[in-house]
């Protein structure tokens, strides 16, 4: 019997790290075709040129007019719309758009609109987060009712020291800064658990550097993670160090989200000490038990009053992939890749950060920076 013929994938923009990662994944796969790529910074297309086996368009509109089934779009946040539209309107069957695909959540409900031209169109947006061990754990406990009445819940997250600075954490002329790109893979994971609130109070603020023992001016903190331009090669600006209150946009964020049974407290910081996730935490309280969790490395356990739904008295450690303290990022990158195929080439439904949860987490973030600057409670329709 004849293998089925690959699935044949074009790239659109790749100046948003995530881009490598899934470029990887895709020449790793025995059942895909890269087409080709497109990027509008001629300076990073020829480095990326050199760098990959793969064929490079000086158009985007050339290669949406090659044959292709699937789009990944990968570009700085403006143009995440206009190039979505663009692969649909020449026969995309499946769009993985990375996140928050838009640089203001109304961006983000116009293309929304846009796309119901395509009802047969599989769209998926990058929290690969969201296929974390941890999310599968939490959505399980959560949704059978094991811990009993939900009360509150706390959650954290944020960017190592020097990730607000990233040159796709401080585009010019968006909603936010760290919060919107990439603390909002937390506020994403509240809405996949929970739902959308009813309303949100948020305090989203830059904060004040502290002055230095030596009056040399503010104090200043190493960076943990930052790549200020990847593709470059160099630093903007030239540093290793700098204060708290230098990025153009906020440097922490506190949000209440009520639901009608219980609240839920996130709180954001681009000053971790640590490095990517390490600290993303997931607290959730109930009348008949807790489960506390770390994104990644993954970490999880779930402590019941009375057995429920499955999970015994007691306390109930979760199982890895890899050994305990290893990180499996790439794990998950790899399945949502996988699922999203699943989705797009056999039609099978699977979890997915689709088009419900991107609109729902755009009300929330768009409710949060009116919240903070109304400085009031903002329901959300």
């Amino acid at each position: 019997m004849p293998s089925p013929p690959p699935t044949r994938v074009i790239l659109l923009g790749a100046h948003h790290p995530h881009f490598y990662i899934r470029a990887n994944i895709l020449q790793g796969r025995g059942d895909t075709q890269i087409v080709g790529f497109w990027e509008e910074d001629s300076v990073l297309a020829r480095k990326l040129a050199e760098q990959l086996p793969i064929r490079r368009f000086e158009s985007e509109h050339e290669l949406v007019k090659q044959e292709f089934d699937i789009a990944f779009v990968h570009p700085l946040d403006h143009d995440n719309p206009r190039l979505a539209l663009l692969a649909a309107s020449h026969g995309a069957k499946g769009l993985l758009l990375e996140k928050p695909g838009a640089t203001h959540p109304s961006h983000l409900f116009s293309l929304v609109e846009s796309l119901k031209a395509y009802p047969d169109l599989v769209v998926e947006w990058g929290w690969e987060m969201h296929y974390a061990e941890a999310m599968d754990f939490v959505r399980d406990i959560v949704r059978t009712g094991a811990l009993g009445q939900i009360t509150t819940s706390h959650w954290h997250g944020g960017t190592p020291s020097g990730g607000g600075m990233e040159i796709w954490q401080r585009q010019k002329d968006t909603l936010g800064g760290f919060l919107y790109m990439d603390g909002s893979h937390t506020l994403e994971a509240i809405v996949d658990v929970f739902g959308l609130p009813r309303s949100v109070s948020a305090s989203v603020r830059k904060l004040v550097a502290r002055a230095s023992d030596s009056d040399s001016g503010p104090e200043t903190h190493p960076i943990v993670s930052c790549w200020y331009d990847m593709h470059t090669g160099e630093l903007d600006p030239t540093t290793t160090r700098f204060a708290v209150g230098e990025m153009p946009y906020e440097d922490i964020a506190s949000v209440i989200l009520e639901y009608d049974s219980h609240n839920v407290v996130a709180d954001f910081t681009a000053w971790e000490p640590t490095d990517w996730c390490a600290d993303w935490g997931i607290n959730v309280y109930g009348t008949n038990g807790a489960v506390h969790g770390v994104l990644n490395p993954p970490k999880c356990e779930v402590t019941l009053r009375d057995a429920r739904a499955g999970y015994g008295e007691g306390v109930t450690r979760m199982a890895t992939e890899k050994p305990q303290g290893v990180s499996n990022q790439l794990g998950y990158y790899t399945r949502q890749i996988d699922l999203f195929f699943d989705r797009v080439v056999k039609g099978v439904e699977t979890e997915s950060a689709g088009v419900d949860i991107q609109v729902k987490l755009m009300k929330v973030l768009d409710a949060i920076y009116k919240s903070a600057k109304e400085r009031r409670f903002v329901d959300i329709v």
